[in-house]
């Protein structure tokens, strides 16, 4: 039996199957999610664990990272909006935006369930719990500002974490979602070559990616889990280099380095390299790209 969409409630869509998982969508909001679903057994142990090699070569002395770009541009919209106060950075990583929230006056709090990269966090003097949300039992009402970025696609249950998010909240509070988008030129261009070419899909990357949202499904998604969008704008692609390793040529390459391989590897660089280009040019004039950021008030 398909599955159900979590934001429509409507079967889903049988899409394609990437390493071994199958993806849905769902025919009304274009929602694309793994069924069945990874247990959380199996998240923790074989996909964001410290032995899997998950985030491994994180920096390690915050003070000397390079402030990333997308998280510039969220901390200054909320220096322009006045937004301030106690901000909860829930799956952290090593703290690289807390420490940049911190500089700039926010008492900053994290959520990590990867050891090692909370342990970077904690070194840097960043306030942060390792395990999940509800391992931490923070107080409700607490929060001027919650922060998701690149995370709400790797939850299971992502209306479950929103509605985690929305009691944590104050009732001012905030919430920011970063997230892949596949409602832009480059998710649909690389799905045509996956239909066309059958050039696997970068797009997808099961079993890290459960999720694949676009703006106005993850809005629906936000309206019913109690939150008001008020704000949406877009960041680029990751580097060509991650979008090419998750197509799993490379991997398969430097698994069985025969000829064959290598020319696969090859023309697939050079066509997505093209497109990759592209990409950003059409971007502008569409007002779209790959990487949504939407901010949202709690209802």
């Amino acid at each position: 039996m398909n599955p159900k969409c979590i934001i429509c409630n409507r079967k889903a869509d049988f899409l394609l199957i990437k390493d071994g998982y199958y993806l849905f969508r769902c025919p009304k909001c274009s929602l694309v999610f793994v069924h069945p679903q990874p247990s959380f057994k199996t998240l923790k142990k074989e996909v964001y664990s410290v032995s899997a090699g998950y985030q491994s070569g994180k920096a390690q002395d915050l003070s000397k990272v390079k402030e990333h770009p997308n998280n510039i541009k969220v901390l200054e919209y909320f220096e322009k909006n006045r937004i301030k106060g106690k901000l909860l950075d829930v799956g952290c990583s090593n703290g690289e935006f807390m420490f940049s929230a911190k500089k700039r006056g926010f008492e900053v709090f994290g959520v990590e369930l990867n050891p090692a990269t909370a342990r970077i966090a904690k070194a840097n003097k960043l306030n942060v719990v390792i395990g999940t949300l509800d391992r931490a039992k923070f107080k409700i009402n607490y929060f001027d500002v919650i922060f998701l970025g690149d995370v709400i696609e790797h939850m299971s249950d992502p209306r479950a974490l929103l509605e985690q998010c929305h009691t944590l909240l104050k009732s001012s509070g905030i919430i920011t979602i970063i997230t892949p988008n596949l409602d832009c030129f480059w998710a649909k261009a690389t799905f045509w070559l996956f239909i066309k070419l059958k050039i696997p899909w970068s797009s997808v990357t099961p079993p890290f990616h459960l999720f694949q949202f676009s703006t106005l499904n993850l809005e629906s998604l936000l309206k019913l889990s109690k939150f008001e969008p008020v704000k949406v704008w877009y960041n680029p692609p990751p580097p060509l280099s991650y979008e090419l390793w998750f197509t799993g040529l490379a991997n398969k390459y430097s698994k069985n380095k025969d000829v064959v391989n290598f020319l696969k590897y090859y023309l697939v660089y050079l066509i997505y390299g093209f497109f990759y280009l592209f990409n950003k040019l059409i971007s502008k004039l569409l007002g779209k790209d790959n990487g949504l950021v939407i901010v949202s008030k709690k209802l």
